[in-house]
């Protein structure tokens, strides 16, 4: 995409003012980030009371199953996106949400409860692939970091929302905590979901997508929505111009970027970001800070308690990601955030071989803050900004697939680690993984603050990965600084 017309209107696009209803769109792309956050934690929450017996394989799965949907709802985004839009699946999405959740709710037994939980993975994973790409292909260059990074924001405070919602439901009515409230866990969600499927349908689509799609009406439409001022005739030049570019396809380009943002989304889940939110709040609890109980009830309140701490650190720090991302830039982010995590991860190590455990929830703590403002949410940025538009959607697709299956599989090796060397020397492995991660940031990412999208992806369609970072430091210094 680049001339005349057509550039006229992207640079219209890359070159706006972020207005209010640019932060709302964003909300509600993001809102699905919002749900996955809360599904994560809430399962831990509400499991405890589910009156379903599982063993073996479906006692895992009860946990694991909204991973397994989200890989399948990946598969799913990858084939429909760039065919029918980014809306339109924003939309479909909210609305199976919507529809499990509630039926979740209402699970008369084991298989119907895990056979939600799986398509509410469905869901959550389709909506992963496509949230950023969507939110990035309106975004002005200049803030395209701050409004995408608002999907990781919405992640962390979906956590922190499902602990305040367990909290407050289980301290309410303990006493139904085995009957109605693991319901009442599961149906709340069903809220902000229909609040999003309603909103949704407003929202305008994609507009690099409209351009590709020759929709000239909805074009029209939807343009007005963002405020561009373009008229009939340059809309339909810039559409001429769109159907006489040679079509994109899964080219040398998109070869780079993909192994690029694979080895990123592969590290961000494999550097050891369960281990301080699995094991903080045991280590939490055996300081005595929240009490204790023989009661199951309070004593998973007390749990949650300790986890909530943790949880405000995330969207504390996911914050700092928020605010600097498109001032100090992705790779200055990442290269720090990974230094930090090793530095936390080889602390927390030494501390707990020596059995000190509050030194180790200082280091728990500190890791994630470096993960949150540096690692979390870039990911989700860098798979909608390095591709062109007309495959956006099924390499974004593609990239939450391979963050499932990552993540995964960490859950399922994890264990095996623990119970072979224990978390001390779990640490340490992970402390050998940020280096890995950290050696492979400073080699290879580039920095993309304040490069439109099609210079992102002229950047690698021109040079080869070794080279991509030298050039995307040139092609910065030619841009104008941002104010």
């Amino acid at each position: 995409m680049a001339s005349s017309s057509l550039q006229e209107i992207l640079n219209q696009l890359d070159n706006r003012k972020v207005t209010r209803l640019y932060w709302i769109i964003t909300i509600l792309a993001a809102i699905g980030g919002f749900l996955f956050g809360y599904d994560t934690e809430v399962i831990g929450i509400a499991a405890v009371f589910v009156p379903f017996k599982f063993t073996g394989f479906a006692l895992g799965y009860e946990i694991a199953s909204a991973s397994l949907g989200a890989a399948i709802g990946a598969i799913i985004a990858f084939f429909y996106t760039d065919k029918y839009g980014r809306k339109s699946l924003l939309i479909a999405d909210a609305a199976i949400y919507s529809a499990a959740a509630i039926l979740t709710s209402l699970s008369v037994n084991g298989i119907m409860l895990l056979t939600l939980r799986t398509i509410i993975g469905v869901a959550i994973g389709a909506d992963s692939a496509v949230a950023t790409a969507y939110i990035t292909e309106y975004a002005p260059r200049d803030r395209r970091g701050s409004l995408a990074i608002m999907q990781q924001w919405m992640i962390t405070i979906g956590i922190m929302g499902s602990y305040i919602v367990g909290i407050a439901v289980l301290a309410i009515a303990p006493s139904l905590a085995f009957t109605l409230d693991w319901r009442l866990l599961f149906a709340i969600a069903a809220i902000p979901a229909l609040v999003g499927l309603v909103l949704r349908f407003m929202m305008p689509e994609s507009p690099r997508w409209l351009l590709l799609s020759g929709k000239i009406d909805r074009l029209k439409k939807d343009f007005a929505k963002l405020g561009l001022n373009v008229d009939n005739s340059q809309i339909d030049r810039a559409i001429f111009e769109v159907r006489n570019e040679e079509k994109s396809k899964f080219d040398t380009a998109a070869k780079r970027a993909l192994f690029i943002v694979s080895l990123w989304i592969i590290f961000q889940q494999i550097t050891g970001i369960n281990v301080p939110f699995y094991y903080g709040p045991t280590i939490l609890l055996s300081l005595h800070l929240f009490g204790s109980s023989s009661n199951p009830v309070y004593s998973e309140i007390s749990s949650v308690e300790a986890a909530s701490i943790l949880a405000a650190i995330n969207v504390a720090a996911t914050y700092i990601a928020f605010k600097y991302i498109d001032r100090i830039g992705r790779r200055s982010l990442g290269l720090s955030a990974y230094a930090g995590m090793l530095a936390f991860d080889l602390l927390g190590g030494i501390l707990l071989m020596r059995g000190i455990l509050i030194g180790a929830l200082i280091a728990f703590a500190g890791f994630i803050v470096f993960f949150a403002y540096g690692v979390g949410g870039t990911g989700w940025l860098i798979q909608a900004e390095y591709f062109d538009t007309r495959i956006r959607g099924r390499m974004a697709a593609l990239i939450a697939f391979i963050d499932w299956i990552s993540n995964f599989v960490i859950i399922e090796v994890f264990p095996v680690m623990l119970s072979t060397i224990g978390l001390a020397g779990s640490m340490f492995v992970f402390t050998a993984l940020d280096a890995l991660a950290l050696a492979i940031v400073y080699l290879l990412l580039p920095e993309t603050k304040g490069l439109s999208l099609e210079q992102i992806v002229k950047l690698f369609g021109e040079h080869r990965v070794t080279e991509i970072k030298k050039y995307s430091k040139k092609e910065l210094e030619k841009t104008k600084p941002l104010n």
